[in-house]
């Protein structure tokens, strides 16, 4: 009896607490939680979440559109999810998707020798980007920077995504691709449908965390796109996580596939080192001359053309070394001028083979030699000299995609001097594809044991603004990550938070600058860029961080004082630097007057003559030469520092009629019309300039003179 009374008041207990905690939710009774069911207040709770990311919501027949911006600017391009009442494994809706076109196919078309597409990405890539670059002109499920407005960040309590698809006259393959907030390359499952049938689509969470080290506490995008199928349609419902064990709606179905990291992305410890032509170089000292002018049939012929372009002016076609353009020298003799030739959407290159007396294609022909970069404007880097062979490496993308793609491949092109003059490589080589948007930044470099470092700004997976970088080291045929199976993205750089409030474009990211820092190792220096005008113009957040081969110091912000404000030149990029055997630093700023220099132990500022925007030069790792637009703009100066930290100079090098400008355009911000090598041989900087509206360039090589106070 006592016993029975004990149960009693245990059940009565149990029945108590039970009330007191509530019914059970619909997740804890099924093992479930809703992602998207696709239903209208569902659709209307995303748009109100979604807030200026949302371009349109309209109701049509049978359904309704919502295009949003996944990058927030005030561009018209947009993803649009084609949300109807035809087909739903659940409620009255679904989404339909269909195949398409690959996106920028004009691309190809006009530039049939450039390559583009899947099929020219190294095999460990292109089964986890086949088909994303171009996913804004498929039918998708895409939420590139929208993912945490309309989905949790963390998925960890879960062992499953599942959602149903059903495919109407054709069978299709859904690539659903997954991505935490740094994993590199993403998480993809390719998964087979059946014709007629409604099936559950289900992927293996905690399988991608155990064999990629996904994340699921921070998830970041999540992708869902048909690859094979052509333009049929397609329906997908019900997206939601689940706990193992839970029973599905329909058969599963799934990939099962290895995901084990392949070695394209895994690190390496070797760099091969640069290999130098077995013929001495010409480097005897040399005096100041005038500059070589470079005009004629060669330039005609590769700037004039039919097709109307930006940057054409009132119908004239010209020449600009921007935002597009270098100048290079290996030796006295052997000198490489690029530029842009506006009126035809590529980047051009001449060599000189007899130093600056006559200039000609990389054939030897009278004709420019094409280097392909079809948006030089906002879809290219403007090209680095890198290392003691002076190279040139240019970044693409080859054309570009606007905003709201899965990923943008990011390119290089390089031109590798052999000795008896500059060579193109045959093929561009894939970069990245970690962009969600078109860059127009880039910083290359080569250290002295061969490795390639490339830093450039771009739009990330979240919808904000940073840095990625990465090496090569086999002479940029294969770049990786500085870390392994993750992004490039330099810790700290990316703000947290949901996207970049006041908008984000290619036009105004961060520009790094990379110089050789330590043993083997770089600095980083940028200046931090919101979107928003407010601080896109402030001069207080110059911010730089150092990597020593395995980690990167915490990022810092170099402090510049009050003295720099209203001192800004309204130039891109905003950093030029330079370090001597990787040790002392000089920085020309865009920002404020005279060259910054650290010494190990601090920064300070020498030079406060030396106009805002100048450009830099380390001349055989020893003298230090700055270059500067002076005198409403027609005049460049140049100064040099003396061993003993004393500066020589002004020296007027050139004085023109027109400015050394080109138009300001939709750019944020100008480029001038001057360039000049970085890291240049031990005895001249070769520098080169054209004017505004202008035909002609000008080359010019500037000695490095006496050592002497």
């Amino acid at each position: 009896m006592r016993l029975w009374i004990l149960g009693f008041v245990g059940v009565w207990v149990l029945y108590n607490l039970l009330l007191a905690a509530g019914p059970a939710t619909a997740e804890e009774a099924t093992g479930e939680r809703l992602l998207l069911g696709f239903e209208e207040d569902e659709i209307k709770n995303i748009g109100q979440a979604l807030g200026k990311r949302l371009q349109k919501l309209t109701p049509v027949e049978g359904g309704f559109d919502v295009e949003a911006r996944y990058v927030f600017q005030s561009s018209p391009q947009v993803g649009t999810w084609q949300i109807r009442s035809a087909r739903s494994s659940q409620g009255k809706y679904a989404l339909q998707l269909a195949g398409g076109s690959p996106l920028n196919t004009h691309i190809s078309q006009q530039y049939p020798h450039m390559p583009y597409g899947d099929k020219e990405q190294p095999a460990a890539q292109a089964p986890y980007y086949r088909g994303m670059e171009g996913c804004k002109t498929y039918r998708a499920l895409v939420t590139c920077s929208i993912f945490r407005r309309i989905f949790p960040t963390d998925w960890s309590g879960y062992d499953l995504l599942r959602f149903d698809v059903l495919s109407e006259e054709a069978a299709h393959t859904f690539q659903v691709v997954l991505e935490d907030e740094v994993i590199e390359p993403p998480v993809v499952r390719n998964v087979r449908s059946e014709p007629g049938k409604w099936m559950t689509v289900e992927v293996d969470l905690r399988g991608a965390a155990s064999s990629r080290g996904l994340d699921l506490t921070r998830m970041a995008t999540l992708y869902v796109i048909i690859t094979e199928g052509g333009k049929t349609k397609a329906w997908l419902d019900n997206l939601r996580l689940c706990r193992k064990g839970t029973p599905p709606t329909f058969r599963t179905a799934r990939d099962d596939s290895p995901q084990e990291l392949p070695a394209y992305y895994r690190s390496s410890s070797s760099p091969e080192p640069e290999t130098l032509p077995e013929a001495k170089p010409d480097r005897s000292p040399i005096q100041l001359g005038e500059p070589s002018l470079i005009e004629g049939p060669g330039l005609d012929n590769a700037a004039v053309t039919d097709q109307s372009y930006w940057f054409v002016k009132k119908g004239v076609y010209y020449l600009a070394l921007t935002p597009c353009g270098w100048a290079a020298a290996y030796d006295n003799k052997h000198l490489l001028v690029g530029f842009t030739g506006y009126g035809e959407r590529n980047v051009f290159a001449l060599q000189s083979l007899d130093g600056g007396k006559t200039w000609r294609g990389l054939d030897g022909g009278e004709r420019a030699t094409a280097v392909p970069v079809p948006n030089p404007n906002h879809g290219a880097g403007r090209g680095d000299v890198v290392g003691r062979r002076a190279d040139v490496i240019i970044l693409t993308n080859l054309g570009c995609a606007g905003v709201g793609n899965a990923a943008m491949r990011l390119y290089t092109q390089t031109l590798t001097f052999t000795g008896k003059g500059w060579e193109l490589r045959k093929d561009p080589v894939l970069l990245d594809c970690d962009l969600r948007h078109c860059s127009s930044s880039q910083s290359v470099l080569r250290l002295s044991n061969g490795r390639l470092w490339c830093a450039y700004g771009l739009v990330g997976r979240l919808g904000n603004l940073g840095i990625n970088a990465r090496y090569s080291d086999d002479d940029g045929l294969v770049w990786k990550s500085w870390r392994e199976g993750q992004s490039g993205a330099l810790p700290g750089s990316f703000p947290s938070g949901l996207g970049t409030p006041g908008g984000c474009s290619t036009y105004t990211f961060e520009e790094p600058c990379l110089v050789p820092y330590g043993e083997n190792g770089i600095a980083c220096f940028w200046y931090w860029v919101s979107g928003s005008e407010e601080v896109y113009d402030s001069t207080d957040i110059l911010r730089w961080a150092r990597f020593d081969g395995k980690t990167w110091s915490p990022i810092e912000t170099i402090d510049l004082g009050k003295s720099v404000r209203g001192e800004r030149a309204h130039l891109r990029p905003s950093v030029h630097a330079v370090s001597l055997a990787g040790k002392e630093i000089f920085l020309a700023s865009k920002y404020f007057k005279g060259i910054l220099h650290y010494d190990g132990s601090g920064w300070k500022k020498e030079c406060p003559e030396i106009p805002a925007g100048s450009r830099i030069s380390a001349a055989g790792d020893k003298a230090v030469i700055v270059f500067a637009i002076v005198d409403e703009e027609k005049a460049i100066n140049c100064w040099r520092r003396l061993p003993g930290g004393k500066w020589a100079g002004p020296l007027q090098l050139a004085k023109e009629e027109t400015p050394i400008f080109m138009e300001k355009g939709f750019q944020r911000g100008r480029r001038p019309g001057l360039v000049v090598q970085a890291y240049a041989p031990p005895n001249f900087v070769p520098i080169a300039w054209t004017c505004k509206d202008k035909r002609w360039i000008k080359f010019l090589r500037v000695p490095v003179g006496e050592d002497k106070e």
